[in-house]
């Protein structure tokens, strides 16, 4: 049996964000269990076994076995200079997009870059929507302000005010980046009677119901290192308005891309007091008019999304991640004989 010594931290980063999210946390059981079944033993942080792979900030990198990888997602196009040298002290460095190996062999970050994507599972099940009642827009992840929630707000309502045929939900951890005005007053988003608030953690089965009741994700994001939430929700045949950059920019093509241009990521310096680049910066024009092409071709999205999700889920199985996973084992211990 194949073996591997894995590495995550619930812990606070550099930048003092909560880094360890549910979706973090969601991709690292995926792929565990997924390595599981292909009888490849996955233990916790194991100094006596060889292949060690460390799904973490590089700042917390473990550098006590003999062949040493770390798997590290980023959202924008330059990683911190701390990074660098605990990066370059792996043997090889493994992103969640082709977005992010490009950003890390541009900060010669290490020698050896390979692209590890997350995958889908089978719970996030393809689902026939159907246009009863009334439509159903969704945004997922208001709890960072890199995903935009306020301008899914501003964009629903720029369209839909008054039209009680639409509404919004959204779904996000505690607090969401979103307000709008009610007579005067500067509010939390989730106020206005057409907007849905959904605070609370949701298991898989219940986010999975979810998606299945609403018609539309609209996900401007400025920074992804892969982009879990959209991904997933094309995979459940919900046509999805998703940022064509960063590490969205992989599956996009899947369902419905949004325009973006490229500038500097103000907000995310204050974090870690330098220099990260650039931010994908949506159009909220551009989305206002895939929204309204969505409603009004709905049947014509929802068939190609469908598509695609079957696309994905044949091709992009958490299972696909395990194999490159064992191929990288595999390269491994091949250099030794």
């Amino acid at each position: 049996m194949k073996k591997i010594s894995w590495f995550s931290l619930n812990n606070q980063d550099a930048s003092g964000e909560f880094w360890f999210s549910q979706g973090y946390q969601h991709a690292a059981l995926e792929t565990i269990q997924a390595l599981k079944k292909k009888e490849c033993g996955v233990f916790y942080n194991r100094e006596d076994i060889p292949f060690h792979v460390n799904f973490c900030p590089p700042p917390y990198y473990q550098n006590k076995s003999k062949y040493t990888v770390g798997y590290t997602p980023w959202e924008s196009t330059k990683i911190p200079e701390h990074w660098v040298y605990s990066m370059q002290k792996c043997d090889e460095i493994w992103s969640t997009s082709e977005f992010i190996s490009d950003i890390y062999r541009k900060q010669n970050a290490n020698a050896n870059i390979y692209t590890i994507p997350h995958g889908v599972s089978e719970n996030f099940s393809i689902y026939d929507r159907q246009l009863t009642g009334r439509f159903v827009f969704l945004h997922v992840g208001g709890d960072s302000k890199r995903k935009n929630a306020q301008m899914a707000v501003d964009a629903f309502l720029e369209l839909y005010e008054d039209d009680l045929n639409f509404k919004l939900i959204l779904k996000y951890n505690n607090y969401c980046y979103a307000e709008v005005y009610i007579d005067g007053n500067l509010v939390p988003a989730t106020q206005h009677p057409q907007i849905i608030g959904i605070p609370e953690n949701l298991s898989t089965e219940d986010l999975v119901r979810l998606y299945h009741k609403c018609h539309c994700l609209v996900y401007p994001t400025s920074g992804e290192g892969f982009g879990m939430i959209p991904f997933e929700a094309i995979c459940t045949g919900m046509p999805t308005i998703v940022s064509n950059a960063t590490g969205c920019r992989d599956f996009a093509k899947y369902s419905i891309p949004l325009n973006c241009t490229m500038a500097s990521a103000d907000w995310n310096n204050h974090h870690y007091g330098e220099d990260t680049g650039l931010w994908a910066y949506p159009d909220l024009n551009d989305l206002m008019d895939l929204m309204t092409h969505v409603v009004s071709e709905y049947d014509e999205f929802k068939k190609y999304t469908i598509q695609s999700a079957k696309i994905l889920h044949a091709e992009h199985s958490w299972s696909s991640v395990a194999d490159k996973i064992l191929d990288r084992i595999k390269f491994y211990e091949n250099s030794l004989v």
